[in-house]
């Protein structure tokens, strides 16, 4: 890269605690703007609509196509600040509100607190194993290679793609489609709402509380 055009836009760029950030010139060179994971999802059936809308899941499964601003997303990820969870910026700190998900991810902020967790497992869920729950929750059980390791309960979110809504049609029976639409919801959690690391896995401990459709329109996730 010329070097006198590196030196004009870092001394173009905003200042802020005494750091170049790339906000004042947000399109200026391509090389300083982040290009964050894309959702690999795809849009869900129509005719499941009905049962994400249930679910609670209904905006968020059917908005997964829009236009990505990087450069804006990289001025934003430099004026994050860890200690304080908050952005700063030129006219004070902001950071992301429940009002902010429910607006734009259409999720419920208030309703029944719930979380994941695995302990107690058989005695909370009347003795079934978490193999009976994904057989009658998902039609499908998760082998040692769709794990993260062997006896752990972490799956790779391409088995839900191949072996849980793989050809479901409109003519498929309810069960069916429940189970399609379990198996979306848990890509959307392991790829949208709390991707870990590798952004390519999920905990099944979320798997329980899709059991009930209704009911989980009603969860807040705290």
């Amino acid at each position: 890269m010329d070097q006198n055009l590196l030196r004009g836009y870092e001394d173009s760029l905003y200042r802020l605690d005494a750091e170049f950030h790339i906000a004042g010139r947000l399109a200026a060179l391509p090389g300083r703007v982040l290009r964050t994971r894309r959702n690999t999802l795809q849009r869900p059936h129509e005719f499941a609509r009905e049962y994400f809308r249930r679910a609670g899941f209904e905006h968020v499964a059917y908005m997964l196509e829009w236009n990505h601003d990087w450069a804006l997303a990289s001025a934003l990820v430099e004026r994050w600040r860890q200690e304080s969870h908050t952005f700063h910026l030129p006219c004070g700190e902001m950071t992301i509100t429940l009002e902010d998900v429910a607006y734009q991810l259409g999720l419920a902020t208030e309703g029944e607190p719930m979380s994941g967790c695995m302990t107690g497992w058989e005695t909370f869920y009347e003795g079934r194993t978490m193999e009976d729950l994904c057989q009658q929750l998902l039609g499908a059980v998760p082998g040692e290679n769709d794990r993260q390791a062997a006896g752990k309960w972490v799956v790779n979110m391409t088995w839900f793609r191949d072996k849980v809504y793989q050809g479901v049609g409109e003519d498929a029976t309810e069960e069916r489609l429940m189970q399609y639409t379990r198996g979306y919801i848990m890509q959307i959690i392991g790829g949208m709402l709390f991707p870990d690391a590798s952004d390519s896995r999920v905990h099944m401990r979320w798997l329980p509380l899709l059991e009930d459709l209704d009911r989980c329109g009603q969860f807040v996730s705290r």
